[in-house]
């Protein structure tokens, strides 16, 4: 298969099966792209930081990402429709449906069953760029200051990420 069609083919199936937006998708995106060899564990974190740093859904700059790292601009081009294009056609399709099932119990039920799983593949993907992202003292206490910044006090996460890359610049 070309890296073109694997490249859709991948990104089709994290877009396809990754509820919940952005975040919960990273642990799907990482071990696929460790799978296949796409990058390494290191370089997706690093691909992580600078989704967070640019406008838009970190899923589809992730996608770019990878996808650009793999096949160059055909390759984020085919990977970002690719992650995006099932989303796109089940809002279409639930648009269409929403307001006569919404207020079914069975709606009801599916919601409260995906909403726990949810928070669980964001809390995995959490566990799994903290272990690589917060490998010293000094990097585990940037991560706690942006936690008590932003559950505390509310600090926008715009001044989170600059606060962080200036003391990235300063500190290692």
């Amino acid at each position: 298969m070309s890296m073109l069609l694997e490249l859709f083919y991948a990104f089709f199936v994290i877009g396809s099966f990754s509820f919940g937006g952005g975040y919960a998708i990273l642990s799907f995106l990482q071990q696929e792209a460790e799978r296949r060899g796409w990058m390494s564990t290191e370089r997706f974190v690093d691909m992580i930081a600078i989704s967070q740093s640019t406008p838009g859904p970190i899923a589809i700059n992730m996608a770019t990402f990878v996808g650009y790292e793999t096949a160059g601009v055909p390759g984020a081009l085919v990977a970002t429709l690719a992650v995006a294009l099932p989303g796109m056609i089940l809002v279409v399709l639930f648009a269409l449906c929403f307001f006569h099932f919404y207020e079914r119990a069975g709606t009801q039920a599916v919601f409260k069953g995906l909403r726990p799983a949810v928070v669980g593949l964001i809390a995995a993907a959490a566990w799994q760029i903290g272990k690589v992202a917060v490998s010293d003292w000094i990097a585990a206490g940037i991560t706690l200051a942006a936690l008590v910044l932003i559950a505390k006090w509310k600090i926008s996460p715009v001044l989170l990420v600059i606060g962080s890359a200036i003391a990235g610049i300063l500190l290692f």
